[in-house]
């Protein structure tokens, strides 16, 4: 089970550099075994960067509430279990040249990742 946190964690950890969100975020979805994005009736929230488009991500479904509002106010976090998210998202993002985005705060700060570099980092 992932550790639970208090709001002044959460908050700190939200003002956190990159790296140091994303190595939370391993950390937290190998002990969960869970992904969490944001999803609407009409599927998972994709955003479009200057590299192109990608798929946002977190560690738990508060961090990705924080997301759900404006634009995204109909949308609402949904789990995506480790195994499947190996299996077949990560695989289908790179036959599709999809990045990630890491653990986004609500800066729109988030390590962008490549599907090839987020499966390395999830198989140490």
């Amino acid at each position: 089970m992932s550790q639970e946190l208090s709001v002044d964690q959460r908050v700190m950890l939200l003002a956190s550099p990159d790296e140091e969100r994303l190595t939370y975020f391993i950390e937290q979805v190998n002990v969960s075994n869970e992904v969490w994005s944001l999803s609407n009736d009409q599927g998972f929230v994709m955003v479009e960067t200057d590299e192109g488009d990608c798929v946002m991500v977190w560690p738990d479904a508060e961090f990705a509430a924080q997301w759900a509002v404006d634009d995204w106010d109909d949308c609402e976090p949904v789990s995506i279990d480790l195994d499947t998210f190996k299996s077949t998202w990560l695989p289908s993002l790179i036959t599709d040249e999809v990045s990630i985005a890491v653990f986004p705060n609500i800066e729109d700060e988030g390590k962008l990742l490549s599907a090839v570099t987020l499966t390395e980092k999830l198989q140490k």
